[in-house]
């Protein structure tokens, strides 16, 4: 048994009968015999516009720059004290997954990982409902709840051996999901212990976030990171606007801008005091600057005397690598988005027509739709619809949101 009176073993015969059903195309979802938080589940992701199958990969590249950024990397170590130790007896896996269902941390029995891995549960693979179909993560992220379940009412039949139980994490100030944990494997997975040991770990991990962000985070000396949802970041310690423009400018040339130069990157109008006006921004910068002896700023021209890594620079990096899941991961729209210099705005449209060039010429349906929506980009919409399958059931959506844009 797992949730309170669950009687696992029926649950798993009807779940067959479903399979059956769909399969000979007896039955519509609404007669299927599930459960209805699963038949909901089957019926989100059959609604997919890409094939569930095989969940899709991060490079190595992408998981620790996916890490890096997560606010999840904080809590982690709760859950690897509560959780992973009892997992690894019982030969069973916890597992942390971001907001978009990407696996960041899994740990736990080594036979169970080596299950896991065949059918893809391991680090860098996404297991939203889009990308493999029905399971404990998904569900838990698309519905906001805790959630069990097991064996066959999996929609994929590949992960039919598999149980998990799952409950999403919430930031304890926004109430936004940031993320689920997950404990995957054999029957324990699903015991009637299993998800309110998840909800008391998520509990103390929500806690955790509560505590000053600056004391827990692991600093990143060369990253200033422009998409941090509360204003830039410089080693996971806030900077002001001007001073991240600043920074960001001196890293796009690494040979140095004059005072002149670097007024027009910063200054809407510039006037005779905006050079003034710089000098002293850079004075309060190299004091910000002055806790770590090798972040310097040389005068004549301004550069940066250190190796910094922003995110545009590593946008650029991904987009010469030809890592397109890592690019598009990198170009939220909220980029410096309050920034109206000019040299910040020229970076961003920059950035902006090379990315949308490259999903262009070799994105999948998925990116294609992924940027177009995020741009309100009709053309990039189009070539999303002509990649769908004909029967695609999004398709009749994508064409209504197009005929919107082109209105």
């Amino acid at each position: 048994m797992g949730e309170a009176g669950m009687d696992w073993l029926t649950a798993a015969s009807r779940a067959r009968k479903a399979h059956e059903l769909l399969g000979s195309h007896q039955a519509d979802l609404d007669a299927l015999p599930l459960r209805s938080v699963v038949r909901e589940s089957w019926r989100r992701s059959l609604s997919s516009p890409v094939q569930i199958g095989h969940p899709p990969m991060l490079s190595d590249d992408s998981l620790r720059l996916a890490r890096e950024r997560s606010e999840l990397q904080r809590i982690w170590p709760v859950f690897e004290k509560l959780l992973v130790p009892a997992a690894s007896d019982a030969n069973l896996l916890v597992a942390l997954a971001d907001a978009q269902g990407t696996l960041l941390w899994v740990a736990g029995s080594r036979g169970a990982m080596n299950g896991a891995e065949d059918v893809g549960f391991s680090e860098g693979a996404n297991w939203r409902e889009s990308s493999v179909g029905t399971s404990a993560p998904g569900v838990a992220l698309a519905t906001g709840r805790g959630v069990q379940v097991s064996g066959a009412e999996h929609l994929s039949e590949r992960v039919h051996h598999l149980n998990c139980s799952a409950v999403p994490i919430r930031n304890p100030q926004t109430g936004r999901i940031i993320g689920v944990v997950d404990l995957t494997g054999g029957a324990d997975a699903v015991a009637v212990h299993s998800l309110p040991l998840l909800q008391a770990a998520v509990s103390a991990a929500e806690g955790q976030l509560l505590l000053p962000a600056l004391a827990m985070e692991r600093p990143d000396e060369d990253f200033l990171d422009l998409c941090a949802s509360d204003g830039p970041r410089l080693s996971g310690k806030p900077i002001s606007l001007r001073h991240a423009e600043i920074l960001t400018v001196l890293a796009a040339h690494p040979r140095g801008l004059n005072s002149a130069q670097l007024v027009e990157e910063l200054f809407e109008q510039p006037d005779g005091a905006s050079e003034g006006t710089l000098r002293s921004e850079l004075v309060r910068l190299r004091k910000f600057l002055a806790d770590s002896p090798f972040r310097r700023i040389a005068a004549r021209p301004y550069r940066l005397q250190w190796q910094l890594q922003t995110t545009l620079t590593r946008l650029w990096s991904a987009m010469e690598d030809g890592d397109l899941e890592r690019a598009l991961q990198l170009y939220p729209a909220e980029i410096l988005v309050r920034s109206q210099a000019p040299g910040i705005a020229a970076l961003r449209c920059r950035a902006q027509i090379a990315l949308r060039e490259i999903v262009l010429d070799r994105g999948s349906a998925q990116q294609l739709l992924r940027l177009g929506r995020q741009s309100a980009d009709s053309q990039l919409l189009l070539a999303s619809l002509r990649e769908l399958p004909l029967d695609s059931p999004v398709r009749p959506l994508l064409v209504a949101e197009i005929e919107a844009l082109e209105a």
